[in-house]
């Protein structure tokens, strides 16, 4: 086989000038803390993902043709108008019923009259007390059909009014499920709602850890580079018959998460026990990896990967070789080599 020589030697001066490169970096400034033994409960790892609350399938309230609907992804306020079904019958009702009250109430005024002419002729005894009985009935039958007409009045403005389908919540529009043209019966679906700010991560965990979980208490999250830790919101101490899991939710500050996100999470599942910790802040995550800095006594950075095992608060224990007093880089290792010298701030 032959050698290209020039390119041997080109390699060679250029794996020679890097270490050299290297070897003069100055020394990185960064920031360390001490690791701690802290009491730390054991975790296993389950499978989750991020939930919106109101995640809703509009549907609509009357029957008509589907004149306009909100395309996919718009972003609507409560009360915006997501869809529209053609008013004009309702329009029409509206129009029917309004005049039929008003034909009631001049049709009681006209009573009214009348009975006040039966009660003069009723106190002269030009009139039966039996024909003044009939046109107070007459009246107060008139004065109930005024009342049910105003109700009838109002279901017609209700169900003009619905012909605009309103956002019950803020959220985005993430499916259409009905097309315009198409005509829609009462309880038919329309669109699909999520509200994107108001989300809960939903955890299925074995029924054994229910004794070691509690309210308000965090557990650590991750999804690809994203780690975090959130607050049990609630626990359904309920099992299912079949999987015997239990439910766990989640408190998610508002952030960059999305709901239909995979994730794991770290669930306590036993008694505490001590560990050696670190602040959360001393983790670097590059991609899929997980380390931490430790600066040793000759003031070099070791890159250590970190197999976090429990989150409690700001603190992470670290399944790996730390060791109670080491110094740990909490400030500047996003930039550190491995074997690069340090300088304490």
């Amino acid at each position: 086989m032959k050698i290209n020589l020039k390119n041997a030697l080109l390699l060679t001066l250029s794996i020679s000038f890097n270490a050299a490169a290297f070897q003069e970096m100055p020394p990185a400034l960064v920031e360390v803390v001490t690791a701690e033994e802290k009491d730390m409960a054991p975790t296993m790892q389950v499978s989750g993902s991020i939930i919106s609350l109101n995640d809703t399938r509009i549907s609509a309230q009357i029957s008509g043709e589907l004149q306009w609907l909100a395309n996919v992804g718009t972003e609507v306020k409560q009360g915006d108008v997501i869809a529209r079904i053609d008013p004009q019958n309702y329009q029409i009702n509206q129009r029917r019923m309004r005049a039929q009250l008003e034909r009631y109430k001049a049709d009681l005024n006209f009573r009214k009259q009348e009975v006040k002419r039966f009660e003069k002729l009723a106190s002269r005894d030009n009139a039966s007390k039996a024909r003044l009985q009939e046109e107070l009935a007459r009246r107060n039958m008139l004065m109930h059909d005024i009342e049910d007409a105003k109700a009838s009045l109002e279901l017609a403005r209700l169900d003009l009014e619905r012909s605009q389908i309103k956002a019950p919540f803020n959220g985005h529009i993430v499916g259409r499920l009905a097309s315009v043209g198409e005509y829609l019966a009462v309880g038919d679906d329309v669109a699909r709602l999520v509200e994107t700010n108001n989300l809960e991560v939903s955890l299925f965990a074995p029924l054994t850890v229910l004794s070691y979980v509690s309210k308000g208490q965090s557990v650590a999250v991750r999804n690809g580079q994203q780690i975090a830790a959130f607050p049990i919101k609630a626990i359904v101490p309920v099992g299912d018959r079949v999987s015997r899991m239990i439910e766990i939710r989640l408190s998610v500050p508002v952030g960059n998460w999305v709901a239909g996100t995979p994730l794991t999470a770290a669930v306590p599942n036993g008694q505490p026990l001590k560990a050696i910790a670190v602040p959360r802040d001393a983790l670097v995550i590059k991609g899929s990896d997980v380390f931490v800095y430790r600066v040793g006594d000759d003031m070099k950075a070791e890159q250590i990967k970190a197999e976090v095992n429990t989150v409690v608060g700001d603190w992470v224990a670290i399944e790996n070789s730390l060791k109670l007093g080491d110094k740990i880089v909490i400030r500047g290792g996003e930039r550190l080599m491995p074997g690069q010298g340090v300088t304490i701030k």
